[in-house]
């Protein structure tokens, strides 16, 4: 489930707010445009991850559709192949998920 535009606010937040606590980061501009960016960078990270999803799907239907040699369809499960595929898009667009 995506988490809401609110969530990531918090979350970038909170995570701007520990790194600068930490001395982890030194701040060249203001705090809330590093905030803005973390936010930035979760939003897409999330996008990605959803376009990686909608991808799988819709290749995994299809493979289902095709059967596999000597594997009954009603044998496949659309999750476990949903998973592999999502697994095989992400690793080659270098996605961790």
């Amino acid at each position: 489930m995506r988490p809401s535009p609110g969530q990531i606010s918090r979350v970038a937040e909170q995570l701007a707010r520990r790194l600068l606590e930490a001395d982890v980061l030194e701040l060249a501009g203001k705090e809330d445009e590093l905030r803005r960016r973390f936010a930035a960078a979760l939003t897409k990270n999330f996008d990605e991850e959803e376009a990686i999803e909608r991808q799988a799907t819709a290749e995994a239907e299809k493979l289902i559709k095709q059967g596999a040699p000597g594997i009954r369809r009603d044998e496949l499960d659309l999750r476990k192949v949903e998973q592999l595929v999502k697994q095989r898009i992400a690793k080659a667009k270098g996605f961790s998920l």
